[in-house]
């Protein structure tokens, strides 16, 4: 069953675009409308696996998934750019927050510094993302983004560090925490083309990078669920 979901996830996605918006001009409208058709299904798949009754941390699954449906209608209503960019970087701060509660829930802590350090690679990874994100945003990001983009792209470093320190069973975490550093690259992918230069084939990669990383965080957070009130 869940294989017919998937056809369903990576078919029908691209099939509602191509029929669609397949003509519009504007990137991040494209790169909305499968933001919100992808979670649309994800929260129906989310729904439809749930073994027990929701609790809290399922809420939170779902909220994390309308977030972005709600950034991506908004961003199909409106034109301005600057406007459509701002949207699109508050459903995902809202998303990326949901997530962080989740994993919370979960038992996952930022741990003491003396901790912390030993993790060297986590450190090195953290501290060239910082780099490439300050010379990202500096250079390319308009004066009015500015102050909200590194907000949300601080909160998506602690998102990561959260997902690294997640108490769950091997094959959630494993799972989890690839979704999450695809999310990040579908982030970085996008802040790319909207700033710096359009790549070709930008839009069929954002939607493997970005429905790839949601329905592994999903599927993370929906097996654990299970397997505990299993």
């Amino acid at each position: 069953m869940k294989k017919l979901w998937l056809l369903l996830y990576y078919g029908l996605v691209p099939l509602l675009f191509w029929a669609f918006l397949y003509d519009e001009s504007v990137f991040l409208k494209k790169a909305g409308f499968l933001e919100v058709v992808s979670n649309l299904i994800l929260i129906t798949y989310y729904i439809r696996y749930k073994n027990s009754k929701f609790v809290l941390i399922d809420w939170y699954s779902i909220e994390a998934l309308l977030f972005t449906c709600a950034g991506g209608i908004l961003i199909l209503i409106f034109r301005d750019l600057h406007l459509l960019m701002f949207l699109n970087t508050v459903g995902f701060y809202l998303t990326q927050f949901m997530y962080i509660s989740i994993f919370r829930d979960e038992g996952s802590i930022l741990p003491p510094f003396s901790s912390v350090i030993k993790e060297w690679k986590m450190i090195f990874l953290t501290i060239l993302f910082f780099i490439g994100l300050v010379f990202l945003l500096i250079t390319y990001t308009p004066n009015s983004l500015l102050l909200i983009s590194f907000v949300y792209s601080t909160q998506m470093m602690v998102l990561c560090w959260m997902a690294y320190f997640r108490p769950i069973p091997r094959k959630a975490y494993s799972m989890g925490f690839i979704g999450i550093f695809l999310l990040v690259m579908s982030n970085l992918w996008l802040a790319i083309n909207l700033l710096y230069k359009e790549l070709p084939y930008k839009t069929g990669v954002y939607f493997i990078i970005y429905a790839t990383s949601q329905l592994l965080i999903i599927e993370s957070i929906l097996y654990t669920r299970n397997k505990v009130e299993n």
